[in-house]
């Protein structure tokens, strides 16, 4: 479920970059949430002005006022303090990769319920509400 979009400008990061913002996007919403690795999905998107670009949220635009932006979703649940801090974590990781100064950096996590979102074909549970067969991709549970 979780879901990373990186408005960058155009042509301003390597492969090399993306790559390690994609693992640092992981390890950070993981080492937090616990959540499966497989999970986690970042995506890049190269825009020419960094102002605005059709969003699947709210009103239909996402506006942003820094050249880099990350726009996060995530199953509702968590602690307002839990979604800051997954925030704070991964701006200043993009930041340090990037080298791009912090300030140039923003972003926003929203979430949608848990019900709404299917991962492996099987609708997630809440946050908290994980069983042993949710973390187990291939069924070898003994619990």
């Amino acid at each position: 479920m979780p879901f990373y979009r990186c408005l960058i400008p155009t042509g301003s990061l390597s492969f090399d970059q993306r790559q390690a913002i994609s693992a640092a996007i992981t390890d950070v919403h993981c080492g937090l949430t616990n959540a499966p690795r497989r999970f986690v999905n970042v995506i890049f998107l190269e825009v020419d002005d960094g102002s605005e670009i059709a969003d699947s949220h709210g009103n239909g635009t996402l506006s942003y006022k820094t050249p880099y932006f990350v726009a996060g979703g995530n199953r509702a649940g968590r602690a307002p303090e839990m979604k800051q801090q997954i925030l704070d974590e991964l701006l200043a990781r993009i930041s340090e990769i990037s080298g791009v100064p912090r300030h140039e950096v923003s972003g926003h996590i929203s979430d949608a319920p848990a019900s709404w979102t299917m991962e492996g074909g099987k609708i997630l549970p809440d946050p908290g509400a994980e069983s042993a067969e949710w973390y187990d991709p291939v069924g070898t549970s003994t619990s």
